[in-house]
């Protein structure tokens, strides 16, 4: 099969790159390098910045499925969605991930207008020879829960896989990179009302746990083979600074800080905060500086104590007088590229900082009251 744009829509095996697939299907098997070809272009075109031919690709992929699933009555397509949908979906993570924000912004509306589709519907035949409307069932698989959604409104595997392309990228993207899929992502949340937005916030959860709930330093003392903003691929988690992540959560803050204000604010569990699919503990839980805060695990990871902790936390760092700056004042001098690089990550530090609170002031919640009680707003001049 092949859409009008060329794009074949194939029914494939996960390359190796792909997260793990969350519905198992052995027929899909021997499409693996077909897959894996496709995925490999739609990279390329990205790094090339394609959004154009990208978006093209995409949309003929959601009308050819829609169509087939419509007019095929007879077809029982439930176990075969898993790889085309993965594949649509990693079309739009290359895209965030290497495209400028401005380039890109049409895909986040493509994105949005594809789940505001609604349910996919059709028309069958009953065994009594009734008319039944039947929808576009997708089984997901996350963790030991399975998830039924439903094409398009659910944009079934987007949440998973985006949390699973995180986990595996994160290390090893430049910061550009991880700036500009974080704004992608964050934009989605903040202009989307719909559950699977709710759950992209899952991601944001793990940004500012490595960023602010755990050790490790502000800034790298010597510079980093290939230059400070490049791609590494033997780089860890383990090996990334503050400085390295804090404009990944600046653009989550900012962008989606009244989405995560609100979570925080509902706190308690998935159906409070609308996070339909479930959040795994190795996502949700709190890193181990927040912990020994005395910050508990909720079961959707959000809560205000844990607000108030990335807020103290980003104070720490801005502080003008804090242990790490006064260290590398003594020791390397005032004037040293590096005190500057520390210098300069204070103030960003501090930026963050107003525009978590300014975000949040902007809705009455439990949170703009404690901080009205904290003098914390209204807020001065940054």
């Amino acid at each position: 099969m092949s859409t009008p744009g060329g794009r074949p829509v194939i029914v494939g095996a996960a390359s190796p790159s792909m997260p793990e697939p969350t519905m198992a299907d052995e027929v899909l098997d021997e499409y693996t390098e077909i897959f894996a070809h496709m995925r490999a272009n739609d990279e390329a075109r990205a790094r090339d910045g394609d959004v154009g031919g990208l978006l093209t690709s995409a949309s003929n992929t959601v009308s050819h499925l829609s169509s087939h699933f419509v007019t095929e009555p007879h077809i029982d397509f439930s176990s075969g969605w898993t790889f085309q949908l993965q594949n649509l979906w990693h079309l739009y993570y290359v895209a965030g991930k290497y495209c400028l924000e401005d380039v890109v912004a049409p895909a986040v509306l493509q994105l949005i207008e594809i789940s505001q589709r609604g349910l996919l519907a059709r028309n069958q035949i009953n065994s009594v020879g009734a008319v039944e409307v039947d929808y576009a069932p997708v089984v997901v698989r996350v963790g030991n829960h399975i998830i039924h959604q439903y094409l398009w409104q659910d944009l079934p595997f987007l949440v998973p896989d985006m949390t699973s392309y995180w986990l595996q990228d994160c290390a090893r993207m430049s910061g550009s990179q991880r700036v500009r899929i974080s704004s992608f992502w964050s934009s989605l949340v903040a202009a989307s009302s719909a559950s699977w937005s709710y759950g992209l916030c899952r991601i944001a959860l793990m940004v500012l746990r490595d960023t602010l709930e755990t050790q490790r330093p502000l800034v790298r003392a010597g510079v980093e083979p290939g230059g400070e903003d490049s791609e590494n691929p033997g780089r860890t988690v383990d090996m990334l600074t503050i400085a390295d992540l804090l404009r990944a959560a600046n653009a989550w803050l900012e962008r989606a800080g009244a989405r995560i204000t609100q979570l925080c604010e509902a706190g308690d569990g998935n159906v409070a905060t609308r996070l339909a699919i479930p959040v795994p503990d190795e996502v949700s839980n709190p890193g181990p500086l927040a912990e020994a805060a005395g910050v508990q695990a909720t079961p959707g990871g959000f809560s205000s104590a844990r607000w108030f902790f990335w807020l103290r936390r980003l104070d720490e760092i801005g502080a003008e007088t804090s242990p790490q700056g006064s260290t590398v004042s003594s020791t390397m001098g005032g004037t040293s590229p590096f005190v500057r690089r520390v210098q300069e990550e204070k103030q960003l530090a501090r930026r963050v900082t107003y525009n978590m609170i300014y975000t949040a002031s902007q809705s009455n919640s439990t949170i703009v009251q404690e901080l009205m009680r904290m003098g914390r707003l209204p807020l001065g001049d940054l």
